[in-house]
């Protein structure tokens, strides 16, 4: 076990010094090429079987990621990894149903105290945003009877390096900060073929990528009441506004159907650029009995109206996006020695996200069922899973409904002898 944890540590450090390593390919979705993509949620696969559910409700077991004010729940020094894997059934009106699939890493996350119980400090690396999506649409030129086909395609995103610190200031208040590292890139290409007699000699390609490198802050506050047994949660989340600087790339290119490049032109070579995120506000509130059982809300809301920087070939409206969660969890007997199915956590979840696409006067809505559970493994680690299906979008106006199934697979290492070999007289 103990050559497992620091090979892992060894991994999860190297990860952290490439600047180049891609999270960002979860979500295959035509939505996706609206802007800089999905914006990725933040908890890990145990909250996500209660839908995300953390602005409120602190864990001693997985890593309270969603407000860094709970993190001195985490007393032992934590490591945290988990992937995401999805099916997707894709709906137009007119047209054959399209089937996806995907998976990515979700995060690598260690978590250390400064003092027990009292105060710690998280590293988390995860994906920000997720582009990808591959479809072909045709028409006809106008003014002419020539028709054209067009492939676009979509890759990459930005992700996060959260470095959080947060702890108990008096009686029940925490607080927490959070400082995030935007980096990495996504790209967008535009291939067209036009008609032409006897057959079509070259491809149109329009290619561009944009990056981001930059810092953003956040931070939170949660504050705990306990009545009799139970304790009563309120926690409040705040992500301020950012300019964040990147750079676009833009190149058109005139190809054979071979591949060959008959004239190429950059009009844009790492041309500085600055994206404009909105502030996040989430608030919280949650009720139940530590390790027993515990019901909970969580509200996010971002004005995108707000966002600049994307440079797209489509039109792109946004508006607010807003998230409603409300998810509960029940450990039957943690202490429970003779019966194991009484020491595993079931959850449940349920979500309502209004995301911030406008399409066709359209508002994109998002719905999903969550559930999930922990299992116990050794001392105090934990096999974690979360399940979502859901659906996004309408057959309405002309748009794309996404049915989705999403599976959250995590693994929480909690030991505070992660770093000592132990020896023998």
């Amino acid at each position: 076990m103990w050559l497992i944890k620091r090979l892992v540590f060894i991994c999860l450090a190297l990860i952290v010094l490439n600047k180049n390593a891609v999270f960002s390919q979860a979500t295959h979705s035509p939505y996706s090429i609206i802007g800089i993509g999905d914006i990725h949620d933040l908890g890990v696969p145990a909250s996500q079987g209660m839908g995300g559910l953390g602005i409120s409700n602190g864990s001693y077991w997985y890593l309270n990621n969603v407000n860094p004010a709970l993190l001195y729940y985490n007393s032992v020094a934590l490591f945290s990894a988990g992937i995401i894997t999805e099916t997707k059934n894709i709906q137009q009106t007119g047209f054959e149903p399209y089937q996806a699939g995907s998976a990515q890493l979700d995060h690598l996350a260690m978590a250390f105290p400064l003092r027990a119980g009292k105060w710690s400090f998280s590293i988390v690396l995860q994906p920000y945003s997720s582009v990808q999506y591959d479809f072909v649409y045709d028409g006809t030129v106008p003014g002419s009877n020539n028709s054209y086909v067009t492939r676009n395609e979509g890759s990459g995103g930005f992700n996060q390096l959260n470095l959080s610190f947060g702890g108990l200031i008096y009686k029940g208040l925490s607080i927490g900060v959070k400082g995030t590292y935007l980096f990495s890139s996504l790209k967008k290409e535009f291939t067209t073929v036009v008609s032409d007699v006897p057959l079509p000699t070259y491809f149109a390609v329009y290619s561009e990528r944009q990056s981001a490198s930059d810092v953003t802050i956040g931070g939170g506050l949660a504050y705990e009441i306990k009545i009799g047994n139970n304790r009563l949660g309120l926690g409040l989340t705040y992500d301020l506004k950012a300019n964040i600087s990147g750079s676009y790339f833009l190149r058109l290119e005139q190809q054979t159907l071979s591949g060959g490049v008959i004239f190429a032109d950059t009009l844009s070579n790492n041309v500085r650029r600055y994206y404009t995120l909105p502030s996040t506000l989430g608030a919280g509130i949650s009720y139940g009995k530590t390790n027993k059982w515990l019901v909970g809300f969580d509200y996010r809301t971002q004005d995108w109206n707000v966002f600049e920087g994307s440079v797209s070939s489509i039109p792109e409206n946004f508006d607010r996006s807003t998230k409603y969660v409300l998810g509960g969890e029940i450990t039957p007997d943690v202490t429970s020695i003779n019966n194991y199915a009484k020491r595993i956590t079931y959850r449940i979840g349920f979500t309502y996200y209004e995301t911030p696409y406008v399409v066709n006067n359209t508002h994109i809505t998002d719905f999903g069922i969550n559930f999930g559970w922990t299992l116990p493994v050794a001392r105090f680690s934990t096999l974690d899973f979360g399940f979502q299906i859901g659906n996004r979008g309408t057959l309405d106006n002309n748009l794309i409904r996404e049915d989705y199934f999403r599976v959250y697979f995590g693994a929480t290492f909690n030991d505070n002898r992660w770093f000592i070999r132990p020896k023998f007289n």
